[in-house]
């Protein structure tokens, strides 16, 4: 007689997912993805004012590496730095500073992803952004080598001598000049080195980050002083994309708070401990 075995237990298949239910994962799924790359690339290309954790609107400011105006080196990065973020926080807004040269400062700032801070005005500029009130003025002209004199009194002076400039910066009128031989640096510190060492005639800056620069390095300051007078001087703000649809409440929102510095006197005893000179 046979014995008959028990049949195992076989689990049902369970039926295959539909074709449809597959495609509409996949595309949730690419959703998902694109969403986090735009959030990722909105982040990298904010605005200036942007909200922060404390509901706070951040505002982004570009700022060069001039000292004794601004520096990551020198106390609360600077005095006119220092002077912004007091502003700003008056009008109930947090800002975030961040240095780089100058050169892609103009280009954030043009494209309106920063305030530039410590920019002066020029004719090509005025079609890009607005300005706050002047923070103060900066006095630009020539250093040269102890013991030049170069002469200045006419048009021609200039022509034939090497003169460092920095690149990108401002130039002023006599600078503009055809047929002048510039020699642009990526600093005015740059500038004096070559100036030293006599591969320019003169290096056209601003006086007192000049001065701080060779008050730092005797070596330099025994070959390379300022020449008075001179070219000129020049008030310095803060300035507003007119590309950026947020920048004219932000100007006035700072204006109005600088100005309340002003009237309580913070503007003055800051710009007086810096050792700088405040305007009325």
């Amino acid at each position: 007689m046979l014995t008959t075995l028990p049949r195992p237990f076989v689990p049902p298949l369970l039926p295959a997912a539909p074709t449809w239910l597959g495609r509409v994962l996949a595309v949730l799924l690419l959703l998902l993805l694109l969403a986090a790359s735009a959030a990722a690339h909105a982040q990298g290309s904010a605005a200036p004012a942007a909200r922060t954790a404390d509901n706070r609107p951040a505002v982004r400011v570009c700022v060069g590496d001039f000292p004794p105006y601004n520096s990551p080196r020198l106390p609360r990065m600077g005095p006119v730095l220092d002077l912004a973020q007091q502003a700003f926080q008056r009008a109930g807004y947090r800002m975030q500073a961040e240095f780089m040269p100058w050169a892609r400062i103009l280009k954030e700032g043009e494209e309106g992803r920063c305030l530039i801070l410590g920019i002066w005005r020029n004719a090509a500029r005025d079609q890009l952004f607005d300005y706050s009130a002047p923070l103060l003025e900066q006095e630009l002209g020539f250093f040269v080598r102890r013991g030049a004199a170069p002469e200045r009194g006419h048009a021609d002076a200039l022509q034939g001598l090497r003169i460092g400039v920095e690149r990108g910066s401002y130039l002023p009128q006599p600078l503009r000049q055809a047929g002048l031989v510039l020699d642009p640096a990526g600093s005015l510190n740059g500038n004096l080195r070559k100036l030293a060492k006599e591969r320019i005639d003169l290096a056209f800056g601003e006086r007192a980050a000049g001065l701080y620069q060779l008050a730092r390095q005797p070596e330099l300051r025994a070959q390379v002083q300022w020449h008075e007078p001179g070219l000129e001087r020049k008030p310095t703000h803060l300035a507003f994309s007119r590309r950026d649809p947020q920048s004219e409440a932000l100007r006035q929102a700072f204006d109005q708070a600088f100005q309340a510095m002003k009237q309580d006197g913070s503007y003055r005893r800051l710009l007086r401990a810096a050792q700088l000179t405040p305007l009325p």
